[in-house]
């Protein structure tokens, strides 16, 4: 793998680079004998992805001996994978004895802030003049987004309003308008603006889009209705998002002189996590990627088929990377060093179950099956042999239940192998507070110790939550304000879950109730107002 192209190095770090390539798995050499043009590597879950790419951009430099005018590029999702991957290459390279140069390593959004900012005539964002703004479906500019479009479509908004209900009752629709005004519409603007913007498409194309669908409740025309609001009220307020610096970076890179700019700078592109790209942040590399004086494109995309990680909150979708690896040359890496084999076994069986009826046009799954790596792999105990049956289906009755059969299984686990470590995966943040609650309070006297994950990253959401918290205490009367300190509550797992709509449509009912109009009799709403109260 490491022969006659490295001739100009020395037959020690030879020695080395040939030694990193040998310890690599099948499928992972592949990536490490990459030399040019376009490739995708299809990687299951645990099979060593980003150690292997790191592998490959050491032998890359050391090929093609890149410095600081010619790099490669190795771009990733998060920060935290970017610092993991630049960290790996640096020992690598120092381990070699090779200079620590001719490579950068940056997420994607910080790529195209980036080549914005550099040309920001072109990009149209300077940043000496504008905010970056992370916008959820709560900001201030979504929810007033939603109230311009409100009075401006007074008969849409009651057709919403009524929706296929015939209660008419002004308590239910004082709480539907609260729902619609506060939770629904903010979060379909908050998802339509997102996927809009991540597919190049402006309110008029949705508008366009909903002149030929049949919906009695014109969503699409609601959709960009709210788009086109908060893209006003973003521009009149100098404020760009995360998918602006995107589009700013492709307004750069289309322009043929300043394309072949940045291109002359760049030899390749690797992109690890490439199932979490969206479209045009694909479209972003490919074009950073290409050579036009030698026809080629010069890229590896690393990622996972069958899961998109962060598509809870992005619009990534498994489907764009499988359509890259159908496009092009692909390499799979099956082999995982993680799990047991029954846990492996368990999930190819899901996978075979979830890709049936997938249809050759779609490619929502990839059907590759996870394997056990080899004997004589460098990683020890990749596949250990599971405790107990290694996969357990349980069906409790519900969730203190459930609480209380994890706690039984962890003290029995963690007590035969004190040295080990258990990891309980939830949905949702308030979950798990649940179950850490609970097993912290049942092992508060052993050697086990409970650690919520979320605990390190709760300081910053602190003052958001302090701020509502004096909202409600400044304008209790303030429905909003109200539905905020509930929002608080019910995330610290002060008050049981229920509508918080309900509760939150008339505070002076739900604060202050009398005999003429008490509060529904469920201990639920009755343990909210008086923690409310005593506020």
């Amino acid at each position: 793998m490491v022969g006659c192209e490295m001739d100009h190095l020395g037959t020690e770090q030879q020695n080395f680079l040939a030694k990193l390539a040998a310890g690599l798995r099948p499928g992972q050499t592949n990536l490490a004998q990459w030399q040019s043009g376009k490739m995708a590597i299809s990687a299951v879950p645990g099979s060593g992805k980003s150690h292997a790419l790191a592998i490959a951009a050491v032998l890359t430099l050391a090929r093609e001996q890149l410095n600081q005018q010619k790099q490669l590029m190795i771009v990733t999702f998060t920060r935290s994978a970017a610092s993991s991957i630049k960290q790996k290459i640096r020992e690598h390279l120092k381990e070699s004895r090779l200079p620590a140069l001719g490579f950068t390593v940056q997420t994607l959004h910080g790529l195209a802030l980036q080549i914005a900012s550099r040309h920001p005539d072109v990009s149209g964002l300077n940043l000496e003049n504008v905010t970056l703004n992370h916008v959820h479906a709560n900001h201030p500019i979504v929810r007033e987004a939603v109230e311009i479009w409100i009075q401006d479509n007074e008969a849409l908004f009651q057709r919403l309003l009524k929706g296929a209900q015939k209660d008419n009752e002004e308590t239910e629709q004082l709480r539907r308008q609260f729902a619609l005004r506060t939770d629904i519409l903010p979060k379909l603007a908050h998802t339509t603006i997102h996927e809009a913007k991540s597919s190049n498409l402006q309110p008029e194309d949705l508008f366009q889009f909903g002149a030929g669908v049949q919906d009695e409740y014109q969503l699409l025309d609601i959709a960009a209705g709210l788009y086109g609001n908060y893209q006003r009220l973003m521009v009149q307020r100098n404020l760009i998002d995360y998918d602006d610096m995107i589009l700013g970076a492709l307004r750069v890179l289309e322009l043929e002189e300043l394309q072949t700019l940045w291109q002359d700078q760049i030899y390749g592109v690797f992109e690890d996590e490439a199932q979490d790209s969206s479209p045009l942040q694909e479209k972003l590399i490919t074009l950073l990627a290409g050579d036009s004086r030698l026809n080629r494109i010069n890229l590896v995309r690393v990622g996972d088929p069958n899961q998109a990680i962060n598509s809870t909150f992005t619009p990534a979708d498994p489907f764009y990377f499988n359509r890259f690896c159908e496009e092009v040359d692909c390499a799979e890496i099956k082999y995982a060093g993680r799990c047991s084999a029954p846990i492996i076994e368990a999930a190819n069986v899901m996978l075979r179950w979830a890709g049936q009826g997938t249809t050759a046009d779609r490619f929502a799954y990839r059907m590759q099956d996870i394997l056990a790596v080899n004997k004589d792999d460098p990683q020890p105990n990749a596949n250990p042999q599971p405790t107990g049956k290694g996969v357990e289906l349980l069906q409790p009755e519900d969730i203190y239940t459930t609480v209380d059969l994890i706690g039984d299984r962890l003290e029995e686990l963690l007590t035969e192998n004190p040295t080990h470590n258990a990891a309980i995966l939830v949905r949702k943040h308030r979950q798990g507070k649940f179950i850490a609650d609970l097993l912290t309070e049942r092992f508060h006297q052993t050697s086990i110790h409970i650690y919520e994950a979320r605990e390190g990253a709760n300081f910053s959401h602190i003052p958001a939550e302090i701020y509502k918290i004096l909202r409600f205490l400044d304008r209790p009367h303030s429905p909003d304000c109200l539905k905020g300190a509930l929002e608080v509550l019910g995330d610290r797992q002060q008050i049981p879950t229920q509508d918080l709509n309900l509760l939150a449509t008339y505070p002076e009912k739900f604060l202050y109730p009398n005999p003429l109009d008490p509060l529904p009799d469920k201990v639920a709403i009755i343990e909210a107002r008086e923690l409310c109260d005593r506020c």
